[in-house]
């Protein structure tokens, strides 16, 4: 009689459910949640970083586009008001409440930038032809790419195929801008073909535990790769951009040391845990206290490496190894350092792209229509070709979690 009851009552709730849930209305206002999200950030961006509304902010104090605002802000508190009352007449759930009111608060900024809005329209349709192209020629391939990671949810050797194109691309590029002597061409082709691999195993990762090990050894040499490239990386300009910013004299090789030996007693433990799991016994109180130490310590070791960007970078690889390795049973350890590589590829192309722009702007007059990017005072603004960074960092990052769930 209990369960006949509790299952009566579930029923009952389940009808009221399927009765009240609106779902016309929740995903109408949901989607417009998000796409004034993305339309507010666009404004800020438009605003904040890039020379296209400089005309609006003239007067930025304007006593009338003020007014308007206020009038335009008053009148989103009272709309969200009428709503929440409707909302809670209806007793509806408080997270409606919640979607309504960042709804309204998005639409409500966005229409208080109406002045900027504005000036942007007439600006496109000012005559910009080719620079309309160029924006939609952008969002074309953004498209295509965001489309691309959606379909690598379910098929994971995307990745594969992206990476080596990425790797072909990108060196053909470098290729055409820098001599190939400098070895950045060549080593960002690598880079991105080795990272290509690891989509391709399986996405249940079997136990390895040489391998484990293994990674180990080569995060060590890869960090030693870039300590020896850190201190003579003077004879190529490329190189330079991302080692020492001023030629001071490098602190004591101590700090690179100890984390190469953390991550060291990391790969013994990961051998010693391996070994108690097959054997089926728990692992021994000492051993879970000096992991959770060497984890723990490393993390907090790249605070204290140098400031520039190269000994920092490679400060911050070796203080996450030991956590990585820890937690590793296979292939992953290896992705570990093979992601670094492609991490250093992709800032050596953006400071390749740096270069090649500052060396532009030196020699040819940057005062075309939709093309400034520098400042008298040397402050860049954004440009269209910027939104490659974005895509690239979160292509980058939907690898790691593809590979974290292989791993889990």
């Amino acid at each position: 009689m209990m369960l006949a009851q509790n299952l009566r009552n579930l029923a009952l709730k389940g009808l009221q459910y399927f009765q009240t849930y609106d779902w016309l209305m929740l995903m109408t206002v949901i989607t417009l949640g998000y796409i004034g999200w993305i339309i507010c950030l666009l404004l800020h961006i438009l605003q904040s970083y890039t020379s296209l509304a400089g005309d609006v902010f003239k007067n930025p104090h304007d006593a009338w586009q003020r007014n308007n605002k206020m009038k335009v802000y008053l009148f989103g508190c009272v709309l969200m008001g009428a709503i929440s009352v409707v909302l809670f007449m209806e007793h509806s759930p408080p997270l409606y409440h919640a979607y309504f009111s960042m709804t309204v608060f998005l639409w409500t900024q966005i229409v208080g930038e109406y002045q900027l809005i504005k000036t942007l329209c007439r600006w496109l349709s000012g005559g910009n032809y080719n620079y309309i192209i160029k924006i939609l020629a952008s969002s074309a391939v953004s498209i295509f790419i965001l489309e691309f990671l959606v379909n690598s949810f379910t098929e994971r050797k995307l990745y594969t195929w992206c990476f080596l194109i990425m790797g072909i691309v990108a060196a053909f590029y470098l290729f055409q801008a820098i001599p190939w002597r400098s070895g950045i061409p060549i080593y960002v082709c690598c880079a991105c073909w080795f990272l290509s691999v690891f989509t391709l195993m399986p996405a249940e990762i079997p136990d390895n535990n040489g391998l484990v090990i293994a990674s180990g050894a080569i995060i060590v040499i890869i960090g030693a790769a870039a300590r020896w490239l850190d201190q003579h990386s003077e004879g190529n300009k490329y190189w330079l951009r991302i080692s020492y910013h001023k030629m001071e004299k490098p602190r004591s090789p101590v700090l690179f040391f100890l984390q190469a030996l953390l991550v060291g007693l990391s790969s013994v433990m990961v051998s010693l845990s391996t070994s108690h799991r097959k054997e089926k016994q728990e692992l021994h109180a000492i051993h879970q206290l000096i992991n959770w130490s060497i984890a723990g310590f490393s993390m907090v070791l790249p605070l204290f490496s140098e400031n520039s960007l190269l000994s920092r970078l490679t400060s911050i690889f070796l203080g996450f190894a030991p956590s990585f390795l820890l937690l590793s049973i296979g292939y992953e350890a290896v992705f570990y350092g093979a992601l670094a590589l492609v991490l250093v590829a992709w800032i050596l192309f953006e400071n390749t792209i740096l270069h090649l722009m500052m060396a532009k702007k030196l020699s040819a007059s940057m005062k075309r229509t939709g093309e400034i990017t520098m400042l008298e005072n040397d402050v860049r603004y954004l440009q269209l070709s910027d939104v490659r960074i974005p895509l690239i960092f979160v292509k980058l990052f939907r690898l790691v979690i593809k590979t974290s769930e292989s791993s889990c």
